[in-house]
């Protein structure tokens, strides 16, 4: 059986996570969604959806489906302290990754998540520029050196 893009860019993120910290445990929450990990390090817990984009090149756009929205609501009904986060996994080039704040500070969250995008883009040897739906830009940039720290430090 061959490795397709999805288990590949997930190893990958992975990877790094393992590289950064002495303890780790990951848990697949498949049964919510088939990119939704629980991630359990020394002092901390988090969870991690991923989404991931093939364009090989800036810029990268996401956009969100309705079962990441129903999957998204069930996660919090079931880890209601448990902070959530979304690795957008931005082809070979890196993983921006948003919390759940951040993200909900770009969208309109009053519309739901299904068909809210998230546009990013990168100079070479640069940040993460990240805007939302509409345009709204992220108040700051994210560095590409960001994942997994954003998971491990929060």
């Amino acid at each position: 059986m061959s490795i397709n893009d999805l288990e590949f860019l997930h190893g990958a993120a992975f990877i790094r996570l393992l590289k950064e910290t002495s303890y780790i445990s990951i848990s697949y929450l498949s049964s919510i969604h088939s990119s939704l990990y629980l991630i359990k390090s020394t002092n901390k817990e988090s969870a991690i959806l991923f989404k991931i984009s093939r364009k090989p090149t800036s810029s990268w756009s996401f956009s969100f489906s309705h079962q990441e929205e129903i999957a998204l609501a069930s996660f919090h009904q079931i880890y209601p302290n448990i902070k959530l986060f979304i690795a957008l996994i931005c082809h070979r080039d890196g993983i921006c990754c948003l919390s759940e704040e951040q993200l909900s500070s770009i969208i309109d969250t009053s519309e739901g998540l299904v068909n809210q995008r998230v546009s990013i883009k990168r100079e070479s040897r640069g940040s993460y520029y990240v805007k939302g739906t509409g345009r709204v830009p992220l108040e700051r940039t994210i560095p590409q050196n960001n994942w997994p720290d954003a998971v491990l430090l929060a």
